[in-house]
């Protein structure tokens, strides 16, 4: 898939197989709020068993994608025969809802700074290659887009930013970030 907005009426489980998607909701204004970031590897959608969160999110492509997907009951078959699988899975499932609530307390109680920090490094984890000593976030992130992870203006992301660079704490170029 090239990029574009997908839609969340999945009665299947969706993989990833290449690519990278952006989850997302839009409040009451228009504005997006980016909820998520998945890359190779990850799967979401909903089904009676197993909500990987997507429900009510937006989905778009970040780059050319590969998406594999699974009738709601082959999957539910499939895993029923391989409890160490559905294990697995449930154990994705716990590691996602821990980063979605340290994201949420870093939304409440972090400030601008905090939430920056907490985010790059969450997405150096997941995206990061080696460039020259420093961790390279593999992703197209622009101030607005930051800015929409984390609940900001792009305005004070981009004040925050600068004085990371200033600091030496990370180093951007155009639409990338690289932190130590």
């Amino acid at each position: 898939l090239k990029p574009y907005l997908l839609a969340t009426i999945f009665t299947k489980r969706a993989f990833i197989k290449e690519g990278k998607l952006r989850l997302y909701k839009i409040n009451a204004e228009g504005k997006q709020f980016t909820v998520g970031i998945l890359g190779k590897g990850n799967m979401f959608g909903e089904i009676d068993t197993f909500s990987f969160g997507t429900k009510g999110i937006y989905i778009e492509t970040m780059e050319e994608t590969l998406i594999c997907s699974v009738l709601k009951e082959h999957f539910e078959n499939f895993l029923a025969k391989r409890p160490q699988l559905a294990m697995r899975f449930l154990t994705e499932l716990s590691s996602m809802l821990r980063d979605r609530d340290e994201m949420l307390e870093k939304l409440a109680l972090g400030d601008v700074r905090e939430r920056i920090l907490h985010l790059l490094l969450k997405l150096s984890e997941k995206f990061g290659v080696e460039d020259e000593g420093l961790v390279k976030i593999d992703l197209a992130l622009t101030h607005q887009e930051v800015a929409n992870m984390i609940g900001a203006t792009r305005e004070a992301v981009t004040v925050i930013l600068n004085e990371l660079m200033k600091e030496g704490m990370i180093r951007t170029g155009r639409k990338t970030i690289s932190i130590h």
